[in-house]
This record gives structure tokens, sequence and C-alpha cells, in this order.
């Protein structure tokens, strides 16, 4: 299947050909039948076939919970994202972010801890059907996170890239977001501050919300409407073309395209193990 197909829609009117219509085939990593949940090897590491590796709180940014926000279909979802913002549990304008007393203990795990506790389990996982609520619109790390690939080595290599590659395209996105919506420069590091931390405050490691004064201050003036800025959000990366798109990432992005672009001829030609 094309990457087109596998990314958000709206990255179809703005990444690179070469990167949409490549059409990797991954049989080995498939999220109905997660690989890591019967381990080959006595002692093995691997994850709960009910948790699967999905015992992780994603990152999305702001266009992306504005483009979940715009479907009329995705009623679970919408759900959650209105409860974390009448908790003010971390709903953000660069997006909805882990609370950092989760982040901090996930970015300080245990060799063993990842799909298997319980506890850290995805805010947007189905329990029920064993999937996931955001699938659609789902955000870097949920993308190109694969823990074997049937290309071998050169195929978690590639993924790697992609990685890299999409979290400073989402990254370049959701700053022109905030840049459009009034916020300054300050205003963005300090916002993005709360993404992947590996330390908190004594108050953010006690608690999983934020204090409304704080909360109010980050929002710049839109607190009362979250719902409506990630919409506008979504609005305005949905609305641009690929010209202003490679204008914005500018040379780093261009070169990490270009990493990607190298890959593609070898993964072609690659025999699947």
């Amino acid at each position: 299947m094309n990457l087109k197909y596998q990314l958000p829609q709206f990255y179809q009117n703005i990444l690179p050909r070469e990167i949409l219509e490549f059409s990797p085939q991954e049989f080995k990593a498939t999220c109905d039948n997660c690989a890591m949940a019967r381990p080959r090897e006595t002692g093995k590491i691997h994850y709960r076939e009910d948790l699967k590796c999905c015992t992780f709180h994603p990152f999305l940014a702001n266009y992306l919970v504005g483009a979940i926000f715009s479907e009329p279909l995705s009623i679970e979802a919408h759900r959650i994202f209105r409860d974390k913002i009448a908790r003010r549990e971390y709903a953000l304008p660069i997006g909805m972010v882990a609370p950092v007393r989760y982040q901090v203990e996930f970015n300080n795990r245990e060799e063993g801890d990842f799909g298997q506790r319980e506890d850290w389990l995805c805010p947007y996982y189905n329990k029920e059907k064993q999937n996931c609520n955001v699938w659609r619109h789902r955000g870097v790390v949920c993308t190109t996170f694969f823990c074997k690939s049937s290309y071998g080595k050169i195929g978690l290599k590639f993924w790697e890239r992609m990685s890299n590659y999409l979290w400073y395209v989402e990254l370049a996105l959701l700053e022109e977001a905030l840049v459009m919506l009034d916020f300054s420069p300050r205003q963005v590091m300090t916002l993005l501050d709360f993404h992947n931390r590996q330390e908190g405050t004594a108050a953010e490691k006690k608690s999983w919300v934020l204090p409304e004064a704080k909360s109010r201050d980050l929002w710049n003036g839109y607190y009362e409407d979250q719902e409506g800025f990630y919409k506008k959000s979504y609005e305005i990366i949905a609305n641009l073309d690929k010209k202003a798109f490679h204008e914005m990432i500018g040379e780093q992005g261009q070169d990490l395209e270009e990493q990607i672009f190298s890959m593609l001829p070898s993964l072609s030609k690659a025999k699947l193990i």
C-alpha cells in the first residue's frame, strides 16, 4: 500500500510524490497480529497481546487534533479530547500532550516495561476492538514505529529516517499554525517545553492536570474555545500547497527528504525476509 494511504490524508497535498507513492511491504509488524506478543525465545522481551506496543501516550499536534474534531464520525475521539480539555489534562495549543508526570515515568522506564504496563496504555486505544480511535490522524511515533521489518536492518533504518523527517514536518506545521494564530516565538518555545520531558517539577510529577491559571496563560486568549482553536489550526495546515510547505521546512527539512530518497532504490530491490 502506498505511503499516502498510511499517512493522514492532508499530507497528500504537501509531501513529495516519491514518498507518497512508495509502497513498503511490511508483513512482520502488524497491529492485528502482534509479532511481539509471541516471543520465539524463552525470556525474550515481549508485549502483552491485549496491550501490544500501545503502552505509550502519543503526542497529537494541534492540526491533527483539529482534523479529528472536523470528522463527524470520530465520536469516541471527540469524547476523549473534550474530557482532556475539561480536566485541563495537558490539552495545549501545540496539541494533546502526555501529562509531564507520565512523560517522566515513561522516559525513565526499565527494560521490559514497554508493552507490559497497562497503566501506561494509550488514552486513544479502544480496548474492546483492540485498535486505535485516532488511527487516520495518528502522530509520528505511531506512524513510523516498527518493532520488526520485512526488509531487515535496512527497513528499520528507513523507518527511523521517516520518523526523523515526519517529526520535523510535524513541528514545522504545528508552529506555522501557532504563528498564524498570533503566538509569539517565546510562547511557542514555552509550549514546546511540555513535550518529551525527562524531568519535571514536584508539582508536575504530583498531578495529572494543569492549574487553571497556568492553562489560561498558555492558551493566549483561546482558553474558552480550545476545540475551535484546534479546528482553525487544521484549516491553516490543510490549505497549504507544496510550494509553501517546502519553503517552510527549509534546507534542513529538504535534507531529511533527500536521506529518504536515497534509500528508496535499495528498498525497492530488497528481498523480503
